[in-house]
């Protein structure tokens, strides 16, 4: 197969991606030189034919860069969701707690907690679920904001996006029962 189309079906990979798929890091300069490929950063880059949704493209970079651990959430998961107005002013990505960057695009929440567990899989990158995202967002509201985090959850249910079923069987697994508990008379008496 030819190494541009090894890197076409990657759509967006590491230096050390390339290097493991047998493409060097000479190859890959030529080939950014040459406009067969994008540096998107330092060490990063994108085949120009590979189909990547540009409003994904952000998360595919985020979790490319911050390892395949990594997670989107918070704030930018409520966003995708349709669940606050507000695009957050940088991309909210969970990850292990050994995992350190201070790039002021990102908000990384460093966690212990497993980071499968209600947790999608798209081609390029991974963004928790609508339960698992309300219930942290509800976990994290010194972080998110109460009142923003409480009329989140109250929305996904009213416009019928997930269920309190859904909701605490999350956050049972999540350890996160109380926080659910504490808010969920609020959710349901306002």
């Amino acid at each position: 197969m030819d190494k541009d189309k090894k890197l076409e079906k990657r759509g967006i990979f590491s230096t050390q991606a390339a290097i493991a798929a047998g493409i060097s890091q000479p190859t890959l300069s030529r080939l950014v030189k040459a406009g067969k490929l994008i540096r998107l950063e330092h060490g990063l880059f994108q085949h120009p034919e590979a189909k990547i949704d540009p409003s994904e493209l952000d998360f595919a970079i985020a979790c490319a860069k911050l390892g395949k651990e990594s997670v989107i959430g918070g704030l930018s998961a409520l966003y995708r969701y349709g669940l606050v107005s507000q695009v957050p002013d940088q991309i909210w990505i969970l990850v292990p707690a050994f995992v350190k960057s201070n790039n002021p695009l990102y908000r990384c929440v460093r966690t212990k907690q497993n980071l499968t567990l209600g947790v999608i899989n798209y081609r390029l990158y991974r963004i928790t679920n609508i339960e698992r995202t309300l219930i942290e967002a509800l976990k994290y509201s010194t972080k998110i904001g109460a009142s923003l985090a409480v009329g989140a959850v109250r929305k996904a249910v009213e416009e019928g996006k997930t269920t309190e079923k859904k909701l605490h069987e999350m956050a049972k697994q999540l350890g996160a029962e109380t926080v659910f508990s504490k808010y969920w008379e609020v959710i349901v008496t306002i």
